[in-house]
């Protein structure tokens, strides 16, 4: 049988149990309001017992238990509930980043506006319908000539503008390469010290904690996938993504000896360069991991023609994102001080792009289109969605109105033109001149023609006087040209007159009056439809924002319940504990009682 300094062995580690549940109990109230704490719970498992091992034991009554002791530390944590909350998270950050930019495209078209496009496009017309009617008047010609100012002004300022938003969401990758290399270094910084402490058979729970609040953060900008090995360790990829048939699954390796891992660089700029031999490479610049201070690094791109480098040039500046090893580098000079030089394909292999499927580059699918790295590279083609939308508009207004100037549907020197791009026709004359300023409008460069504009004698309203006396029928015809289709959308590569007229399809056999194509929109439908188009965009992607935020949301507090810390809970932890120690340290009180009685009573 256990004697009494048994009994008092037993009430210490009573004491010790409880003591260490006071203070996980403690520790949980100090990180209440913890972002990223999970609360722990002692563990107390029985002490091997005294006796009863073998029949000769001389304790006759079976095994006496020796009290308890505290096996572990316990993290509560549902990794399912984790699970759903990064691949969650990773869609909201896609959604969050269009809804923004979309928020910020539709305040710069600000329609419907006093002075936007389509209350411009309507004053243009009307301005000349009134000029129709006074064709000798230079007032009247004035003001038609400063309703075209504007207008050109309008879209030459929204094209700006879209411009900027462009610029900018390809900044914003810059933070993001900055970002994902600073959570990926701590995130294998925190994988060695786990598995260290793991490896003295200690549970590092504030540590995991940690390593898990920067995966949640890590999952808004792309998707990953978490392989968990041995003593608390992962290995982590991207998910679904593939480079060719290679997927990029070491962005933290749990071997803490391997340092064969993948991090990210930003692309300062892509420009394509041709030799005397005709042979055209894309010069790369790129910042190794997106530091803006380190040294830039280079890489010549060689490509087989002027197609495949205006693609690969064109995917750099988009996407902006390369995958390099450790440091960042991209390619391995041969000879070591040699420049880097690549082929396309090797290229494309190293240009992260999330956004899409591109069988030259990888093979996402659309579930794992997430985080604002996807959304930053997406968004892009949005916004030169609605760019080459106004470069339409601009296209069917000037070569439309030039022609009606000129009465030709090839530029003469017959007239000036009304609208140009702005070049510098410095040294040329007749035909010369105007092919030149009429080359590749767009509504970045549309712009009113400055003589017309300093002699409006020379605007050309009539089909009976070439001094522009006369009938008014090139006013109006101008005017009428709000009413006119043309099939604006097959006018992505119109560089002059001759592709509008073949492209757009209008009749102008008469050389005065445009004739509708059969297929297409009025420039006032078109332009209303960009609007409505951009307008249902916009609120499908709040409503996904809202939506998505929500899902989070539940998400988060379905995690909250399982992992986070309940005052009222701890409370009465801590009072259940308490007394439990207070009974222990009863029983040593009485054990000690108990001792005096044996060894000073007995001498009495």
């Amino acid at each position: 049988m256990a004697g009494l300094f048994d009994t008092f062995t037993v009430a210490k580690r009573g004491l010790n149990v409880q003591q260490g549940a006071i203070n996980t109990t403690s520790h949980n109230i100090a990180n209440a309001n913890t972002v990223g704490f999970s609360r722990q719970r002692a563990v107390a498992t029985t002490t091997r017992p005294f006796g009863g091992m073998s029949r000769f034991d001389t304790c006759t009554v079976g095994q006496v238990g020796t009290g308890a002791e505290i096996s572990s530390i316990e993290r509560i944590r549902d990794s399912f509930i984790d699970f759903q909350v990064r691949h969650e998270n990773g869609k909201l950050g896609n959604y969050d980043v269009q809804d923004k930019f979309l928020y910020r495209v539709e305040n710069i078209f600000g329609e419907p506006s006093d002075s936007g496009i389509q209350q411009l496009l309507g004053e243009f017309f009307d301005s000349f319908q009134e000029l129709s009617k006074k064709p000798h008047d230079s007032s009247t010609k004035t003001i038609a000539l400063q309703k075209a100012s504007a207008l050109a002004d309008a879209l030459n300022n929204t094209y700006t503008q879209l411009d900027k938003q462009l610029s900018d969401a390809q900044e914003l990758l810059q933070v993001n390469v900055k970002d994902v290399n600073n959570y990926l270094d701590q995130i294998n910084e925190l994988n060695k010290q786990i598995a260290s402490v793991c490896a003295v058979g200690q549970t590092p729970n504030d540590l995991m904690d940690a390593r898990d609040n920067l995966l949640d953060q890590l999952s808004s900008k792309f998707g990953i996938t978490i392989d968990r090995k041995e003593k608390e360790s992962i290995d982590l990829k991207l998910e679904g993504y593939q480079n060719g048939k290679n997927p990029v699954n070491n962005l933290v390796n749990s071997n803490p000896t391997d340092d064969k891992y993948t991090r990210f660089s930003y692309v300062k700029n892509a420009e394509i360069e041709k030799d005397a031999a005709g042979k055209y490479t894309v010069k790369l610049q790129y910042h190794p991991l997106g530091n803006l201070n380190a040294k830039e690094e280079t890489i010549t791109i060689e490509c087989a023609d002027e197609d495949e480098a205006k693609k690969i040039a064109e995917s750099l500046t988009q996407n902006r994102v390369l995958m390099g090893d450790k440091d960042g580098i991209v390619g391995k000079p041969v000879p070591p001080a040699a420049t880097v030089t690549m082929s396309s394909d090797d290229i494309n292999k190293k240009i992260l792009q999330t956004h899409k499927l591109d069988v030259d580059v990888n093979t996402v699918d659309n579930k794992h289109i997430k985080g604002d790295i996807a959304g930053n590279q997406g968004v892009q083609d949005t916004i030169k969605g609605y760019m080459a939308d106004l470069d339409r508009i601009a296209v069917g207004l000037a070569y439309a109105v030039n022609a009606i100037q000129t009465g030709s549907q090839t530029p003469t020197d017959k007239y000036e033109l009304i609208f140009t791009n702005g070049a510098d026709v410095t040294g040329l004359t007749g035909v010369a001149k105007n092919e030149k300023l009429e080359e590749k409008i767009s509504a970045k460069n549309i712009t009113v023609n400055k003589d017309v504009l300093k002699d409006v004698s020379l605007l050309n309203t009539s089909s009976k006087d070439e001094a522009g006396e006369g009938n008014g029928d090139r006013a109006l015809s101008i005017a009428n040209l709000r009413n006119v289709k043309m099939n604006l959308t097959n006018s992505k590569d119109i560089k002059n007159r001759n592709d509008f007229f073949a492209n757009t399809k209008v009749n102008f056999d008469d050389g005065i009056n445009m004739i509708s194509s059969a297929e297409g929109s009025t420039i006032n439908a078109y332009y209303k439809e960009i609007i409505n188009t951009l307008g249902v965009n916009a609120e499908t992607a709040s409503r996904n924002v809202t939506s998505q935020t929500k899902i989070l949301k539940d998400l988060e507090m379905q995690r909250l319940s399982v992992s986070g810390v309940s005052l009222d809970e701890e409370m009465t932890n801590l009072i259940q504990f308490q007394h439990a120690y207070s009974a222990n340290a009863k029983v040593i009180s009485t054990v000690d009682e108990l001792l005096d009685v044996v060894i000073n009573g007995l001498k009495r």
